[in-house]
């Protein structure tokens, strides 16, 4: 016959025995890196589009350069707001000041040309597009800025920076009156 105690202390073994194989098991599981966040990549975009965008307003013509700047300036706050989401999810403190970058004007060979304000329109477009296209994945918080950052992003593109004038077509007329009013 089998006592009680008999019948616990055997239990208990099987128990015991039953977890040691669960965390033995649990630790020869595939372990690597955890996925990258995928607001690292709009952090990269943020500092890239607002590099671009000081650079578009260096080279740009005086009525455009303020809005490029103002473009430059919130893309730079998009970058920071990321940066503090980043460390908050990661559990650790924010940064007190960005990592350097650099701008493509430093990047690039001294004979390129300076980015343009189209460049800018369409690094704007893009960082829009990725940022809505991550909305539907996030929740909470991260959710609403992904869609805060598409929104400026595209309202930038669209009303911020007025569009360049096009340029100026003469037509050659054999009268040479061109540019001159006929009475």
């Amino acid at each position: 016959m089998l006592s009680r105690r008999r019948a616990l202390a055997g239990s208990a073994r099987g128990l015991l025995t039953l977890a040691l194989l669960g965390a033995a098991a649990t630790a020869c599981g595939p372990s690597g890196p955890p996925p990258p966040d995928p607001l690292e990549a709009q952090l990269e975009a943020a500092r890239k589009d607002s590099a671009l965008a000081s650079a578009a307003a260096l080279a740009a013509v005086p009525a455009l350069a303020p809005a490029l700047r103002v473009v430059a300036d919130e893309r730079a706050r998009h970058a920071a707001a990321l940066v503090e989401e980043l460390a908050r999810a990661a559990g650790k403190p924010t940064p007190t000041s960005s990592p350097e970058t650099t701008t493509p004007a430093a990047a690039a060979p001294a004979s390129a040309p300076p980015p343009t304000v189209q460049d800018v329109i369409k690094a704007l477009r893009t960082s829009a597009e990725s940022a809505a296209k991550l909305v539907p994945t996030l929740s909470g918080y991260r959710a609403g800025l992904m869609g805060s950052i598409s929104a400026a992003c595209t309202a930038s593109f669209t009303v911020g920076i007025p569009p360049p004038p096009p340029p100026h077509s003469r037509k050659n007329t054999s009268s040479g009156t061109q540019g001159r009013g006929t009475r």
